[in-house]
């Protein structure tokens, strides 16, 4: 948008955190049309856009994505999800239990009802999008400061009485702003009490397994079991497959008695000057 002096501060070093384990996974398809014009925004960002304008490739792979449905009411909504997608130029397709089968050949498909197809789905690596990204933001003007903790955020209030924010603090020194933007994930919840905003986030445990090589998966789309909370993603001769519990363990539970703002110290935000 044409913000050429903004600055990210990260509290270790980029993709250090969550980043380097995350699927990667993107799935174009979402109920919400707004989700899907913007999906297909980072899609092209990520296979297209970042390798021609810094040189270096994110890691996209194109091998599809396959939501499978094991009730009517579930195949039911792929295909109103098949229907969105058409007005937004998306190819899917809603497919039988046998061309499943022909698709994937590894899958069990006789509990099935059908699968949505989608071909340009796809997954991304995360450090190697990350590092594009910061590649293309720093030659357009921004700056990325690592090993930089933030350890407070100074707000004041205005002649109306409405708190904004004036200034970042870190261990080395203070940036006035007046703009900053909570980008610290599962901490953004401890920044934004920095400041005075309660960010309805709380983070929680999540456990992912990779298997061993697996003769003939390589090129299979990646799969989502929304009815059972399951993702499974290619990776190289395997498959890496993740799950959301139902009973999740909150981290505040399992963090030793330690408490997160002293955890914290430094968070990951972005702030500019205006």
């Amino acid at each position: 948008m044409g913000v050429s002096n903004v600055v990210l501060l990260e509290r270790d070093r980029l993709t250090s955190g969550t980043t380097w384990h995350t699927a990667g996974l993107l799935w174009q398809l979402r109920p919400s049309d707004v989700e899907v014009e913007l999906l297909a925004h980072t899609r092209n960002v990520v296979s297209k856009d970042l390798e021609e304008e810094t040189g270096l490739h994110t890691g996209w792979i194109q091998n599809g994505g396959l939501f499978i449905a094991s009730n009517k009411q579930r195949l039911d909504e792929y295909k109103r999800l098949m229907s969105l997608g058409k007005v937004y130029g998306i190819e899917s397709y809603v497919l039988s239990p046998a061309e499943t089968k022909d698709l994937y050949p590894h899958m069990n498909v006789d509990d099935l009802y059908g699968t949505l197809y989608v071909p340009k789905d796809g997954t991304m690596d995360p450090a190697g999008t990350c590092t594009t990204l910061s590649r293309a933001a720093t030659t357009r003007g921004a700056s990325v400061i690592e090993n930089c903790p933030v350890t407070g955020i100074q707000v004041t209030a205005d002649d109306l009485g409405v708190q904004r924010v004036t200034a970042v603090e870190t261990n080395y020194g203070t940036i006035q702003t007046p703009c900053v933007v909570n980008c610290a994930g599962v901490w953004a919840r401890a920044l934004g009490q920095m400041a005075g905003v309660n960010v309805p986030l709380v983070a929680m445990q999540h456990a992912y397994v990779v298997t061993e090589r697996i003769e003939g998966i390589q090129n299979m789309p990646n799969v989502r079991d929304h009815d059972a909370s399951v993702y499974l993603r290619l990776q190289g001769d395997a498959l890496s497959v993740g799950g959301y519990e139902s009973n999740p363990i909150f981290w505040e539970e399992v963090s030793g008695g330690v408490r997160l703002d002293d955890l914290l110290r430094s968070l990951p935000i972005l702030c500019w000057n205006l």
